[in-house]
């Protein structure tokens, strides 16, 4: 890369555990967005195999405009019926032939849904309440201009296509990234991003719903610090079918704030902690947060990639971000994910070697290789960097753009995880 492009630099900025003020939410396993973030990187990963196996090259996809919406159910104390499907939208773009052979895509993103939803939402029946609409196409975009007679040397009219075998060198866009545009990656999280993680992860345990069948998985946590002060508000659905009476309910919700607290304080101590669930809760008008399958996706929701956690798993509304939605993406050369990969293990290389908080920006250029970004810039949160310590950071950097093909395979074995 153009050493021209790099900058890092000391900024003097607080370390995040310092700071007076943060908010930081978790969307959980089963919440809408999180549901599309994970089956469009699903998807893709199982995708990209298939060609790897069949053709020996990830062919061009995409597969991050995905969207979820909601069906109707009536639901009481002690159970309830489905009234409306839930409607899945394939909005997006797949190479669907390699020369004459037909490439299963449908039968790919059906085997990944049914699979993901029975893990995460055991108790929709698939088969019967989920409805996939088929929008898919492979138009290959602005930038095919015909001459007079109407033909064009320009390669993108095969974007999707693979006429001949030759034409599958395309598929890789020549490690050009795909777009102008910017990743932002930070390490180490804050304790409170820690907290909201943990808070979820724990809900969603399996060994945690053995002991509390009654709680589903589209769990929503935000909690806001105030210095030592920590507030959380944590959203749980409570399924029917093991919530036989409001006063079951109630009960309940006093029981996990008391059991959540406990556990949060048995890692942090350090913070005064308060715990409140369902605060939309309403008696008098029979307003709970009450579910068939513990998903508000079953009942109007409406799911869409990209809307939800960033790449480490929290929504950090107190620091810097991406608005990238990288999940679905192509791992190639989409700038929006494979930025996004590289980004996160700089920022985690430089706190394991280094033990210096950064936030790491990367930059990129439509047509630029991979490998050289337009720009990088490492924030160091501190006053300064030691000679040795900048040479690491290069080092860090220039082995991470040099392997960015590592970086792609990591994503598709599911081995870098960016939701």
């Amino acid at each position: 890369m153009n050493k021209n492009n790099l900058l890092i630099y000391a900024s003097g900025k607080s370390h995040i555990n310092e700071s007076n003020f943060e908010v930081v939410e978790r969307k959980g396993i089963g919440h809408p967005d999180t549901l599309c973030d994970a089956l469009a990187e699903k998807i893709s990963r199982a995708y990209s195999q298939y060609c790897l196996k069949h053709y020996g090259i990830i062919l061009r996809h995409m597969v991050d405009k995905i969207a979820l919406s909601g069906g109707a159910t009536m639901v009481k104390f002690g159970g309830g019926e489905m009234k409306k499907p839930i409607k899945f939208y394939l909005n997006c773009r797949f190479t669907t032939k390699y020369e004459q052979k037909i490439i299963p895509y449908l039968q790919i993103v059906k085997d990944v849904t049914w699979k993901h939803l029975r893990e995460v939402l055991p108790l929709l029946d698939t088969n019967k309440w989920l409805t996939i609409v088929d929008n898919t196409h492979n138009t290959p975009g602005p930038g095919v201009v015909y001459d007079k007679d109407g033909t064009t040397q320009n390669e993108r009219q095969f974007f999707f296509e693979i006429p001949k075998k030759e034409f599958s060198a395309f598929h890789n866009n020549g490690l050009r990234s795909n777009d102008t545009s910017m990743t932002v990656a930070y390490s180490p999280l804050s304790n409170t991003e820690k907290i909201v993680l943990f808070i979820e992860k724990t809900l969603n345990d399996e060994n945690f719903k053995k002991e509390c069948p009654f709680i589903g998985t589209d769990i929503k946590i935000m909690a806001k610090r105030i210095k030592n002060k920590i507030d959380v508000t944590a959203c749980i659905p409570f399924i029917a079918i093991h919530t036989p009476s409001k006063e079951f309910y109630y009960e309940k919700i006093r029981v996990l704030e008391e059991a959540i607290k406990k556990l949060i304080l048995n890692k942090f101590s350090q913070y005064d902690i308060s715990i409140k669930i369902n605060t939309r809760d309403n008696s008098e008008k029979s307003d709970y947060y009450l579910t068939l399958t513990g998903s508000a996706i079953e009942s109007g929701d409406e799911g869409v990639v990209g809307r939800g956690n960033r790449y480490n798993g929290v929504i950090p509304f107190t620091r810097h971000m991406s608005t990238e939605a990288c999940c679905g993406k192509n791992p190639v050369y989409h700038v929006g994910k494979i930025y996004t990969a590289i980004g996160s293990i700089i920022s985690n290389q430089i706190f394991e070697q280094l033990g210096l908080e950064t936030y790491v920006y990367l930059t990129s250029q439509i047509g630029r290789n991979l490998s050289d970004p337009w720009s990088v810039c490492i924030d160091v949160c501190d006053t300064i960097i030691t000679p040795n310590q900048r040479q690491i950071i290069e080092k860090i950097i220039e082995q991470n753009f040099n392997n960015t093909e590592e970086t792609t395979m990591k994503i598709i074995e599911g081995k870098l995880n960016l939701y």
